[in-house]
């Protein structure tokens, strides 16, 4: 029996895997339409720092105060994105990008973490 679950272990394991580079090459195919996408919301430099702020381990409270801006700013931006698919909020209240992509030229790394 254990050597069954561990075939199975071993099987699910290799799926999750080919599952996470097939979802690797669709965001490098996505990229110039998730750029549209999250452009078309993140139309200011401080609201780019929030998007590249939302984490899943940040509150709304916290990215508010590294990116300079309210938290209803943050919390009306969340909800912006959440309604074009670009970010998702676990139970525990933390926003997560859906997609692991920030376009490059953004350049906001003089952002706090």
């Amino acid at each position: 029996m254990p050597e069954e679950q561990s075939k199975e272990q071993h099987l699910v394991e290799k799926v999750y895997d080919e599952l996470t580079t097939v979802r690797h090459l669709l965001e490098i195919l996505m990229r110039s339409y998730l750029k549209k996408d999250i452009e078309s919301i993140a139309t200011t430099m401080e609201r780019r720092k929030v998007y590249t702020l939302i984490d899943g381990f940040s509150s709304t409270e916290e990215i508010a105060q590294k990116a300079g801006v309210t938290q209803r700013a943050v919390q009306l931006m969340i909800k912006d994105l959440s309604d074009a698919g670009l970010v998702s909020v676990e139970k525990r209240g933390y926003p997560k990008r859906v997609f692991d992509y920030i376009p490059s030229e953004w350049r906001v790394n003089n952002v706090p973490r």
